[in-house]
């Protein structure tokens, strides 16, 4: 949490920021910040600057932000955030109150000329901020070993990508730098849509199979996306609003229920050691 649902609405619900020009910047956890300048270095560099446009790759949001007339500072920028296990992305005006348990957790703050503020919160403080050049962000290895967009792949990239793989099939759809955007909750709903048990091995999928689950991610992809991601803890829109795509899951989480297809009981397992929710009637090894 959050996956590729979760982070494509953060990416919708961003669009108001569109357009509008930055103030200053601030942060208060270096470990997560990845650039080249200190964050003071970055307030200065962001001013002036206006959002150009909002986007998304697998489990990041990237903004690109205008180039500057004066000075040396003319490249775009690129402004990069990865939310990992705890990390949330909302708008809010500024000098609008908090708790003190929520204002704690807020590790970097965007604030544009109209009040309006970007706050990235994050408990855990697993998450990541980049910032510097297209190019200079591009650079890190995370974007170096990333692969194709989990939502926009097509069939043959899918296919071809998984028969260069060998060993389990649950914890290869995992791997960022396989496909980008997947996690357990996207992992787990679409091996029991596909009836493929999460240890079988890629090499012995048949083509009809890979084909199933090629169908089933992009099902299970755009399901969560209409739903607005998922809320099971904390995780919130940037306006506030609760994912409802736990109300749909299958088998995610549902250990001790029964499965809606079969009427098995659902079973947790360890996959690659990662908890994993299977119906073992439906999902044979």
């Amino acid at each position: 949490m959050p996956e590729l649902p979760e982070v494509e609405t953060v990416k919708r619900k961003l669009q108001p920021i569109a357009r509008k020009v930055i103030s200053s910047f601030w942060d208060n956890w270096p470990n997560g910040l990845k650039a080249a300048y200190s964050s003071k270095q970055i307030s200065a560099d962001m001013h002036g600057r206006r959002t150009l446009n909002i986007s998304r790759h697998g489990k990041v949001v990237l903004i690109v932000l205008s180039s500057k007339k004066k000075g040396t500072a003319r490249t775009e920028r690129l402004l990069a955030f990865h939310l990992r296990m705890s990390g949330r992305l909302y708008l809010s005006r500024h000098g609008e109150k908090m708790s003190p348990r929520e204002s704690k957790h807020v590790h970097a703050v965007i604030l544009f000329t109209d009040g309006t503020e970007l706050r990235f919160h994050d408990p855990r403080k697993f998450g990541l901020v980049w910032y510097g050049t297209p190019e200079q962000v591009k650079s890190y290895r995370y974007f170096t070993d990333i692969g194709p967009d989990a939502l926009g792949l097509d069939f043959g990239t899918f296919r071809t990508r998984l028969l260069h793989h060998r060993g389990m099939i649950k914890p290869l759809l995992l791997r960022q730098d396989f496909i980008a955007g997947v996690g357990n909750i996207v992992a787990d709903e679409t091996l029991w849509a596909s009836k493929i048990h999460p240890r079988k091995r890629v090499e012995q999928l048949s083509t009809a199979q890979i084909r199933l689950i090629y169908k089933s991610l992009q099902t299970v992809l755009r399901n969560g996306i209409m739903a607005g991601g998922t809320t099971l803890r904390d995780w919130k829109h940037p306006d506030n609003m609760e994912g409802q795509f736990q109300k749909h899951m299958k088998v995610y989480g549902r250990r001790g229920q029964v499965c809606p297809r079969c009427g098995k009981e659902i079973r947790r397992i360890v996959v690659g050691s990662r908890g994993t929710w299977i119906c073992d009637r439906c999902q044979k090894l």
